[in-house]
C-alpha cells in the first residue's frame, strides 16, 4: 500500500501554516479547518509577542532595532543572516532588509538587493509573496526534516 506525503498551505494575512501527512490524514483535518484556524491565529498573536521579548532579551540589536549580523562580502549571505535572526522570522520588505544590512554597515544599491532577493527565490532558500499593501514579503524557506 502506497502511503504518499500530502502537504497543504494556507496563508493567514502574513503568516503561513502547512498541514502534512498522508491525504486522507489532511482532509481530516479539513473538517476541523475553523477551528484550527482560530488556534493557529491565536498561536501567532501569541508567539510574536513572546518572540518580540525574546528578541529583546537574547540578542543585541544594532541601530533602530535591528540584528546585529557577521560582516559578509556577499549580498545573499548578509540577506540569510538577516533572515535567520529573531527579526527575520517575521517577513520583511525589500526596504526593510536594505535598512537591516545598512544597520550592520553593510551598503549595497536597491537594484542589487532586489536581483538577489529574486535570485535567492528561484533557489528555493526565500520565499515571497504580496502582502496586503502591495509590497513583496520575504522568509527563508523552513526545510522539512526528513525521516
Amino acid at each position: 500500500m502506497e502511503n504518499s506525503r500530502f502537504t497543504l498551505r494556507i496563508r493567514i494575512g502574513d503568516q503561513e501554516v502547512e498541514f502534512g501527512g498522508t491525504r486522507e490524514d489532511v482532509m481530516a483535518a479539513l473538517e476541523d479547518l475553523e477551528e484550527i484556524i482560530s488556534k493557529v491565529s491565536r498561536a501567532f498573536r501569541e508567539g510574536s509577542i513572546q518572540r518580540r521579548e525574546e528578541a529583546m532579551d537574547a540578542e543585541t540589536p544594532s541601530k533602530a532595532g535591528y540584528p546585529t549580523i557577521p560582516r559578509t562580502k556577499k549580498c545573499s549571505e548578509a540577506i540569510i543572516s538577516l533572515l535567520q535572526t529573531e527579526w527575520g522570522k517575521t517577513p520583511r520588505t525589500l526596504s526593510e532588509l536594505r535598512e537591516g544590512m545598512e544597520a550592520n554597515a553593510i551598503h549595497y544599491p536597491s537594484s542589487t538587493l532586489s536581483g538577489t532577493l529574486n535570485w535567492l527565490v528561484k533557489k528555493g532558500k526565500l520565499r515571497r509573496w504580496k502582502g496586503e499593501d502591495g509590497k513583496y514579503l520575504y522568509t527563508l524557506v523552513e526545510t522539512e526534516v526528513e525521516r
